[in-house]
Parts: C-alpha cells; structure tokens; sequence
C-alpha cells in the first residue's frame, strides 16, 4: 500500500530570516540588496556580494537555544553547517508539534553540498593539524540531526549539487510511502564558504550587483546560505494525532541530462517534470504556480524556459512561474528545500512570492509576479523546480488540501 504524504512543519533560516514569518515578509517584498559576507574578506574577488547570515547571529542563537534545553550541548555543532539546519529543524519540529517521543519514530534526509567536510578541512588547516576525530564526511550534517534530536529512522545525505535538496525529498518520501517511517525531517542545510565563493566567481557565474531571474539584463547568480527544513508525514499518522497539514507531495520526478557539467539541456527538465506531473495524476493546466530554479545565469534560465514552454504549451492555460532567487540568493544544496517551502507558502495564500526585478523578459511569455503586478494565481497545485551542475533535474508537485480533508 502506498501512503499518501502531507508536510506538518516548517522552518527557515537564511539572510534577515530567523522564522516563517520573516520569511513571509522576505518573499512579499523581493528581499533587501546582498552586500559583502561577514565570514571572510571578499575584496580578492570579481564579484564581492552575496546574501550571507550572520555567523554572530548564528552562533547567539544556537547558544540560546542550548541554554534553554531546546538542543543538547554537542561540541562542535557551532562550527559546523549543521548548526544553520539545526535552528531551521526546531522551528520545524516546533510548527509539526511534535515531542521527543514521538520523535524516536522519526528518520532524517539532509541535502548540502559538503555537509560540514570543508568547514573542518578549513578549520584543520588553520590550526596546522590533521584531524580531531570529529565527524568529517558528507553525510556529517545528517547524523549530527540524528544525534541532536535522537532519530531512530532512517538516516541519509545527499550532495548532488543545486538538485540536492529535491534527491533528498524523493528518498524522504519514499520511506514513508513505503512505510519504513510515519515521519521524515527533510530539508537542507548549508554555510557560506570561501571556497564555494571563489568557485563561483572562478566560473564567473556571479553577477556583481544582483541576481535578476529571467530578465533580459541578468548576468549571473548571487550565492547564499541557510537552512530549510520540513516535516513530512503519512497523512494518516497525520491525521491520528490531529497534526496540521500544509500540503500534499503529489508527485517527485528525477532526471539527468547526459550533457555538459555547466550548460543545462531543456530536454532533461521536461522529462522530470513529465514524470512529477504523472505521479501526481496531475494535467499541466492544473498548475496555478511555478517556482522555478531560476538562477539569474543566461544558460540555465534560458534551458528553463525552454523547458517549461514543452510542458505548459502557448495555446493552454499557463501558470505563474518566478524565482525566488532574487530574494535569498542561492542557498546550494539547501535552495530545493527553501524554495519548497516558498512554494507552499504561495500555495496556501494563492498568491506568488514577488519577483525582484523590474524588466520584461524576451525569452519568457509566462506571467510573473514583478513589482506592482498581480501576484494571485488559481488552483490547489504547484510545481517546484531543480537544476545541478552535471545536468542534474528535479521536479516536485505539491498540492493544497481542501478544507474538507485538514
């Protein structure tokens, strides 16, 4: 028997963004512009701007959360990029009402790009040594959750990239379609690191000022870090414990192009999407809304576009697409799950995060929310997007229950 599965929590952490409500706010108004990262001196670099937190920040909350008994005392999660999800991941738990025990039923899949390797690579070099025993693989972050919150589940990690986050919804809903877990804590969490700064400007895939999704004038992404995280659930689990549910993960489609590391071919987006909306049972013009991956860079929006116009055909219904990219920049392995979480938001409100940018496109005729436009859609479903480098593609649908069925 395959389970239905529903989302019960939510819980944000990125740039000016410390729960859903700033998050809310954040995507009402198109975000404030990026400036330097606080974590290291970017004056070396072409482009020297992103949307970073505030490891101050950071680490005054984590210790307040420690203070308080919200988290145990785990040495060395401060320094790691599990702490940003670890902050994500309460609040989540929090909004789902879930306990300790209720917990110990729960499994975990995080998405990043490193899991906290690199911070320790980092920190290991500084201190000229060459290792301390702690946890230093990919996979890191996801056992640091299943420690902190003592997870019995399922456990897994996944770095695939930007489609990271999406990998990681699949193999979550899986185990609870399946009926290994009622519950899955999934999401992704990332940290802003120099080296991914400097690898990005190497490819020059960053725009100096801002990242303008599918404007004609864009020239490139605008990096970002955080954390989202989710609670997904059996709807009948759900149900039994009179838990909120927020939508329904209808259907989740996974492809590769076979073609360039950098250069995205539409042909791969249009199978994952293709193969999203057939599990979902769902027709392209039951799609009120898109949120896209839309990176602001001339190759991927244009793949997108593309993409989207071999699914949601001119003489059809169309949906409104955007980007929230231009709000929180790009989070990584982690912007899958933010962006899902956008995506929810806007489908429970019927109405669109706003695009920040001000220019028609000329490769695009779907209807996007910009500044001073109309941001309201219709219908119960929507669709999220992923690309990665390797030609790496993800698509999700997600549903939004009818008031007869919360």
């Amino acid at each position: 028997m395959t389970r239905s599965v529903v989302v019960t929590g939510l819980g944000v952490v990125s740039r000016d963004i410390t729960c859903l409500a700033d998050f809310q706010r954040v995507l009402d108004h198109g975000g404030s512009e990026p400036e330097a990262p606080l974590q290291f001196d970017t004056e070396q670099f072409r482009a020297r701007r992103a949307h970073a937190t505030d490891p101050d920040a950071t680490q005054a909350a984590l210790s307040a959360a420690i203070e308080n008994g919200r988290l145990p005392d785990l040495d060395g999660v401060e320094r790691d990029c599990a702490g940003l999800g670890l902050l994500a991941a309460l609040e989540a738990l929090g909004h789902a009402g879930l306990d300790g025990a209720a917990r110990k039923k729960m499994g975990c899949a995080v998405a990043t790009t490193s899991g906290g390797l690199m911070d320790r690579y980092s920190d290991a070099l500084d201190d000229n040594r060459t290792g301390d025993g702690a946890l230093v693989t990919p996979g890191s972050a996801a056992q640091v959750f299943s420690k902190v919150f003592a997870l019995n589940g399922p456990v897994c990690a996944f770095s695939c990239a930007c489609m990271s986050s999406l990998g990681a919804l699949s193999y979550a809903m899986a185990r609870v379609e399946n009926g290994d877990t009622p519950l899955m804590l999934v999401g992704g969490s990332d940290r802003m690191r120099e080296a991914d700064f400097a690898g990005f400007n190497a490819l020059r895939a960053m725009d100096r000022d801002r990242c303008r999704p599918f404007d004609k004038e864009r020239r490139g992404m605008m990096i970002g870090d955080g954390a989202a995280m989710l609670v997904i659930e059996d709807e009948e689990h759900a149900r039994a414990r009179g838990a909120t549910t927020l939508a329904r993960l209808a259907g989740i489609g996974l492809s590769a192009d076979s073609h360039h590391i950098t250069s995205p071919d539409s042909r791969g987006l249009t199978r994952a999407m293709q193969q999203a909306l057939t599990m979902a049972g769902k027709r392209p013009d039951e799609i009120g809304y898109v949120n896209c991956h839309g990176t602001g860079t001339p190759l991927n929006d244009a793949a997108e576009a593309e993409a989207l116009s071999n699914i949601f055909v001119k003489d059809a219904p169309r949906p409104v697409i955007s980007s929230t990219k231009g709000a929180t920049g790009h989070l990584l392995g982690s912007a899958g799950a933010i962006e899902t979480i956008a995506t929810i938001l806007a489908l429970n409100a019927g109405e669109a995060p706003v695009m920040g940018t001000t220019l028609d496109p000329e490769d695009i005729s779907f209807r996007m929310p910009f500044p001073e436009t109309d941001r309201k859609f219709d219908g119960s479903v929507a669709m999220k997007n992923s690309l990665g480098f390797g030609g790496l593609n993800g698509s999700l649908i997600l549903e939004r229950l009818t008031t007869g069925e919360t």
